[in-house]
């Protein structure tokens, strides 16, 4: 009896793969990324002004995206748009005179290639 319990649990585990644990580490939008919008982006695509029809307040808005189409790709910080335009310095604008910066960026980045939730 106790051999078949030790073949199950090897079936199952094979099956579902481990358990794994979330990463403790892994950047929260709330916490990490929104302050970066607030102080950078909502004045241009926040709740009164969307420009491009772009909305950063929420992650849902972000992965809708605006008249560009999506503003992240969860996992693929490198084919987001938004980190595209704000590592090429295109956004926030230069009249803007508050550029995103490369811990910023970098935050930002690790945030989508967590999966961004």
């Amino acid at each position: 009896m106790r051999g078949i319990v030790v073949v199950l649990a090897g079936v199952l585990l094979v099956v579902t793969g481990p358990a794994q644990e979330p990463k403790k580490d892994a950047p929260d939008f709330a916490r990490d990324v929104l302050p970066i919008f607030e102080a950078k982006c909502l004045r241009c695509h926040g709740a009164t002004k969307k420009d491009g029809r772009l909305d950063m307040r929420t992650v849902p808005a972000l992965l809708k995206g605006g008249a560009s189409g999506p503003a992240i790709v969860p996992g693929q910080s490198d084919k987001s748009l938004m980190v595209e335009l704000m590592h090429y310095k295109e956004m926030p604008p230069k009249k803007e005179k508050m550029p995103v910066g490369k811990d910023e960026l970098d935050r930002i980045k690790a945030w989508i290639d967590s999966g961004a939730k």
